[in-house]
């Protein structure tokens, strides 16, 4: 009763002083009732821990959130009245709409792509080309938007492909094709979970760090850079946890340490934790797995090997999982970390290192690059 008369009065403040506020477990939280013709693009409902057992702490932080709510819907709402969400065009391509660089390999596209976004899930991946002559990328998919109609991708220039989209792609370019969403989405239904993420796989975690918390879920979020100047995102981490650890390589912000130090941390801090995700490096993710493994922790990880068509018919990305063989673009990208061949993953990924450092260095006389 009280959630259909929250659906429809949001705006009133004629109720009891409690309204929007209830409880999970011992902690208060705001929820407010999405108005029925926008809950394809907002979900059923918008809801925020306060992070708080106080009720009169709970109530005035309530108004605060409820005003950002309010604002949420009412975004929504014009830009579905305006007619403002994005339209890829058939054969033009997919425009680039935003770019951020967070360091001198590291940067970030927002693409429009209505029908991925209205389709992605997190834990899934898009398979781009740049240009008509351009090689296929998969790039897990970092955040997406049904309101703006648009995908975001965090990429790191590390390859000749990578690093003529860096030069090429600004905003108002477009993009060739993209192809997906592709993969299993990610599995949630954890009660406590820490999401560890390192260097550029920060990016792809977000989705499902905030799809955790989205489902009530406990979350810590542990990120890792390599110093204080390649930190990106920490808004958008702080968000969605309910405990942050950020680590650097030299101390310069958080914990001094990788991200296996914050692991543990979190680890011996919280003796009910039902899950553990990982993503990152093949190294950092190895690493994690081995961290978990004396507790008997399950730990998640998304598998990043060599993808080609995206199907699983070329079996470029296949890993070794168990006693098996997967295919990661079709029966992953996410397997048990405890199960994975994490050996055997580093050494296919170094298999066309001599092709990719000809191909750079063919690329980088032709551009003049240095």
């Amino acid at each position: 009763m009280s959630g259909c008369l929250a659906a429809n009065s949001v705006e009133q403040e004629t109720m009891s002083d409690n309204r929007y506020l209830f409880k999970r477990g011992q902690t208060w939280w705001v929820k407010v009732a999405v108005p029925r013709s926008l809950r394809q693009e907002l979900g059923f409902d918008l809801r925020q821990s306060l992070k708080t057992q106080d009720i009169d702490e709970a109530r005035q932080q309530r108004d605060i959130v409820l005003k950002e709510f309010r604002a949420q819907i009412a975004t929504a709402k014009k830009q579905r009245d305006q007619g403002r969400a994005c339209k890829a065009v058939a054969g033009e391509g997919f425009e680039i709409i935003a770019r951020e660089d967070f360091s001198d390999v590291t940067y970030l596209l927002e693409v429009k792509a209505p029908l991925l976004a209205k389709a992605a899930k997190p834990g899934q991946f898009v398979i781009v080309i740049s240009h008509d002559h351009g090689e296929r990328i998969p790039l897990t998919i970092a955040d997406f938007n049904v309101v703006r109609g648009t995908i975001t991708l965090v990429i790191q220039a590390v390859g000749k492909s990578t690093r003529e989209m860096q030069q090429i792609c600004q905003v108002g370019t477009m993009l060739h094709s993209i192809v997906g969403p592709m993969g299993i989405p990610s599995h949630l239904g954890a009660q406590k979970v820490v999401c560890v993420a390192g260097g550029l796989g920060v990016a792809p975690v977000y989705p499902q760090l905030r799809a955790f918390k989205q489902s009530g879920a406990y979350v810590i979020g542990v990120i890792g850079f390599r110093n204080a100047d390649l930190v990106f995102w920490r808004e958008k981490f702080e968000k969605y946890c309910d405990e942050l650890i950020i680590c650097t390589d030299d101390g310069s912000v958080g914990v001094k340490g990788r991200v296996t130090l914050g692991l543990e941390m979190a680890m011996d801090k919280h003796a009910d934790i039902d899950r553990v995700v990982a993503v990152g490096p093949p190294i950092m993710m190895k690493a994690c797995a081995e961290a978990t493994r004396p507790r008997g922790l399950e730990t998640i990880v998304s598998m990043n090997p060599i993808v080609v068509d995206g199907t699983g018919m070329c079996g470029g990305c296949r890993v070794t999982v168990g006693d098996g063989i997967k295919f990661a673009c079709v029966d992953g990208p996410e397997f048990d970390a405890h199960q994975v061949d994490f050996d055997d993953l580093i050494s296919r990924l170094g298999r066309f290192r001599k092709d990719e450092n000809e191909a750079m260095s063919v690329w980088k006389k032709a551009v003049g690059a240095v």
